[in-house]
């Protein structure tokens, strides 16, 4: 391990751990990291990230990790993330990363590149009910969102011309068909620190249910991944951000394989109850950036 050496004549670095107004004291996950940083030499507070009275220039790392509030003020967001690029405080994951990567738009760029995601209309403009009509039953979801916010469920047979116009009416919005492997496989979120797999867990939602939060009942349990689903995953994170910190591949396995559904560099829970050393190498991860 590589401590940073503090003489008199230097400041102690500082990193702040960005969340959001709800979690002013951080999450439990996140408050294990502390300790792992202070022991690297670096002074740590937690700091809402939307918070006016914030100087972000008094920090050398601004740490992005329960911000999760971010897709409802998306224009608030984009600035805050955007000053970053000019500013010589380092943000993790960078800036560029982080827009990016908070408009869902960018699945349709690792398709092409040769990544398996669930099929998708990704659109602006008005979604001609007939062009859906290839599936029995569709998620609509917004291109900015998380937790299932907006997120519904149709059945194609049942909706119509004005109830999709209403439900996509403004903003970008990405239709893919329902996997029904989700009600009982759920879905598999894989974490890499520094490129570097750390551990992974099935999320199972409640009986009935799609979403995979546990808000809405889902059980979240340890899994062991595959070394070709490993191969697959780390893959995705070469394609979408190899110099990320943190990121976490989120999908679902499915007759024909595994189908990716997100790639989460922004505010992802890391699930640390779930593994004994992922802080520590979380920890490693963020001092590679030094």
């Amino acid at each position: 391990m590589q401590y940073i050496c503090v003489t008199n004549n230097q400041r102690m670095p500082k990193i702040a751990i960005a969340t959001y107004n709800k979690l002013p004291d951080l999450t439990e996950n996140d408050r294990l990291l502390i300790p792992k940083l202070e022991r690297k030499g670096f002074e740590v507070l937690p700091e809402i990230w939307d918070n006016p009275e914030v100087d972000w220039r008094i920090y050398d790392i601004v740490l992005i990790r329960s911000t999760w509030d971010y897709y409802l003020k998306p224009e608030a967001f984009k600035n805050w993330v955007s000053q970053f690029i000019h500013l010589n405080t380092t943000l993790i994951n960078s800036a560029e990363m982080v827009l990016k990567n908070s408009h869902k738009f960018y699945l349709k760029e690792l398709a092409e590149k040769g990544v398996n995601i669930i099929p998708t209309v990704f659109s602006s403009e008005k979604i001609e009910l007939e062009k859906l009509k290839m599936w029995e039953k569709i998620v609509i979801k917004p291109a900015v969102s998380a937790g299932s916010h907006e997120t519904e469920i149709f059945e194609v047979n049942m909706l119509t011309q004005e109830v999709l116009d209403n439900k996509t009416r403004t903003g970008d919005w990405l239709v893919q068909p329902f996997l029904e492997e989700i009600k009982d496989a759920g879905e598999i979120s894989m974490l890499f620190f520094g490129g570097n797999f750390s551990h992974a867990i099935q999320k199972v939602p409640k009986s009935g249910d799609f979403r995979v939060q546990k808000q809405f009942g889902a059980k979240y349990l340890k899994y062991e991944p595959t070394k070709e689903l490993l191969d697959i995953a780390k893959n995705i994170v070469e394609i979408a951000g190899k110099e990320s910190v943190y990121a976490r591949i989120d999908g679902v396995m499915t007759q024909n394989g595994f189908l990716l559904m997100e790639v989460e560099m922004i505010e992802p829970d890391l699930f640390f109850e779930h593994t004994l050393d992922g802080p520590n190498r979380f920890v490693e991860a963020v001092m590679g950036q030094i």
